[in-house]
């Protein structure tokens, strides 16, 4: 593989979808095999509702591919994630796993924003406490940390 001012041609092209919404980004993935993987090592994911009242089928699609995909994000450090999610497709447990894999993957900026609409309160789990590589973390609505 050639090497392009010191990236090789799949570092350049991660490089590049790092600058894509996320959604653009995983919508490459469909180019070719060569591309399938690519967005996987993208170092910011932001899995947000951009629909001011996104439909339950949406909703249900968007938690089965974090479900799905978030546990195999392979980028060396997880720059930034962001979740803006709602009740009823997403559930406190998600939000606590999803929590877990970040953390796992060294994430240094964690912006959380959940919305239940039954008054739900999502504890974070305990890792947060003891994650030496967050520097940001942004908790929206009914979130906390318990370290019980």
């Amino acid at each position: 593989m050639e090497k392009i001012s010191g990236l090789s041609e799949d570092e350049l092209l991660v490089k590049i979808l790092s600058f894509l919404p996320t959604k653009v980004a995983v919508s490459t993935s469909v180019l070719s095999r060569r591309w399938e993987h690519l967005w996987k090592r993208v170092p910011k994911l932001d899995f947000a509702y951009t629909d001011a009242k996104p439909s339950d089928k949406c909703q249900k699609r968007l938690h089965r591919f974090i479900q799905r995909n978030l546990p195999l994000h392979r980028a060396p450090v997880l720059e930034s994630l962001r979740l803006k999610l709602s009740f009823p497709s997403f559930i406190p447990d998600d939000i606590e796993a999803w929590t877990d894999v970040a953390v796992s993957r060294g994430v240094r900026e964690l912006s959380i924003s959940y919305s239940s609409a039954d008054g739900y309160i999502t504890r974070l789990p305990d890792s947060l406490y003891t994650c030496e590589s967050l520097v940001s973390l942004k908790l929206d609505d009914r979130l906390y940390v318990d370290s019980c």
